[in-house]
């Protein structure tokens, strides 16, 4: 994670400030996504373990925690002096217990989510890849953007609206379609969060299965496989998986609307995604036939997937 961290050592007034903030928004509904328990430390018990001890030890990273903790996944003696030198770092608006607990995680999340992650520019073919995907987003979600897509010299091939929004702020979805309200949507290190930001492998397979047709459309998708930097490093793909940029066949849509939220994926409009497959098998691209997940994923991915925060 060190390539992630460039949020460090945030003042202590700013995060009082936001702790405020935090408090005024979360009351009584349990610990923050991606967060389900607190996380404590006892001297007679065995370390808790877990993905979400991973992100909290990386987002104190984040914050500045020195000496950097080792992201491995246990909540032993240095996690617990690490959220206790944050909660310290309060200055009185959070109880430096050594506990992560509700206000405190709210807290953490609002001062460390964001990566800091930039696209290096570099082509994807200096890398090995034959394309690469160049994504800028919003913190609000809600608001669509431009997507490039780059062949191996980054010569720019198609440009092609998308929607990186998952599902709502605190984790519902409507009935599918479900084309939103104008919120964030919840953020990106939960389950069906948000498309992370950060540096990623992708790969094109072959169409998802003809009964999700509607969900997913009739054309080959582009599969998220392995986080490289930035919460995709973080995330892909242990902590989070099946995040595809592909389309649907979305009831009530047309392209003149804004498209429909997803489980954490990137939506395009049809023809776009037609044009992609096609673009990319004009540049040698192989369609490899759809392992439909990118767990222990069987193929050599084929290209780079950069999401960027632009704002």
């Amino acid at each position: 994670e060190a390539a992630t961290r460039a949020h460090m050592a945030a003042p202590a007034i700013l995060l009082v400030a936001l702790v405020a903030l935090v408090q005024g928004c979360h009351g009584e509904g349990g610990m923050p996504a991606p967060f389900y328990r607190e996380l404590v430390y006892a001297e007679d018990s065995a370390d808790l373990s877990g993905n979400d001890v991973t992100i909290a030890q990386t987002l104190l990273n984040r914050w500045g925690r020195q000496p950097l903790l080792v992201v491995d996944g246990d909540f032993g003696h240095a996690s617990a002096a690490a959220v206790k030198g944050f909660q310290a770092s309060a200055r009185g608006q959070l109880e430096a217990s050594g506990i992560l607990d509700e206000p405190t995680a709210a807290a953490l999340l609002d001062c460390c989510l964001a990566d800091g992650y930039r696209d290096s520019g570099e082509s994807a073919g200096s890398q090995g890849f034959l394309y690469k995907v160049l994504v800028p987003v919003h913190q609000n979600r809600s608001v669509e953007t431009t997507a490039k897509l780059l062949d191996a010299n980054n010569t720019e091939l198609l440009s092609f609206r998308v929607r990186a929004h998952g599902h709502r702020d605190d984790g519902s979805a409507e009935d599918w379609p479900d084309f939103g309200d104008g919120d964030f949507g919840l953020n990106e290190l939960s389950s069906d969060g948000n498309t992370p930001t950060g540096l990623a492998t992708i790969d094109l397979n072959s169409p998802e299965p003809a009964d999700v047709e509607e969900e997913y459309g009739p054309y080959p998708i582009n599969r998220v496989v392995q986080g490289l930097q930035g919460n995709m490093g973080l995330l892909l793909s242990d902590i989070r998986s099946g995040i595809l940029l592909h389309t649907g066949e979305w009831p009530g849509w047309d392209a003149s609307m804004d498209m429909p939220n997803s489980d954490g994926c990137l939506h395009a409009h049809p023809d776009d995604v037609d044009a992609i497959w096609q673009a990319l098998v004009a540049l040698g691209v192989q369609i490899n036939d759809n392992p439909y997940s990118s767990k222990d994923y069987p193929y050599t991915p084929q290209g780079l997937i950069s999401v960027e925060l632009v704002e």
